[in-house]
């Protein structure tokens, strides 16, 4: 069964930040980047937007599986339903059966 995943601007935050924090400390690594402190700050920056970013796609998965739960725990009451009516009145015909047995004999 193959569904399409739909990007949001949550995962295009994500992937920006995460390429941003690796191109930083690669070119701070190598020495390409010699800057005043205050741009060193730019790692944090874009930790605080991946966490936003990764904090808004939990919340939008814990409402989805709270409404798959849900239906999932509705479907199964209604089942339970369905078993309790199928097992009368299969306890309803058993005794036919067993009726018709006896006048045959």
């Amino acid at each position: 069964m193959s569904r399409r995943y739909r990007f949001d601007i949550w995962d295009i935050i994500i992937w920006i930040s995460l390429l941003v924090l690796t191109a930083y400390i690669l070119a701070k690594l190598i020495g390409l980047i010699n800057t005043p402190e205050w741009i060193n700050l730019t790692p944090i920056i874009t930790l605080i937007f991946f966490a936003g970013a990764f904090y808004q796609k939990v919340l939008v998965f814990m409402e989805r599986m709270y409404v798959r739960t849900d239906y999932l725990k509705k479907n199964a009451e209604d089942i339970n339903g369905q078993i309790t009516i199928i097992r009368s009145q299969l306890v309803k015909h058993e005794g036919k059966l067993s009726e018709l047995g006896k006048k045959k004999k």
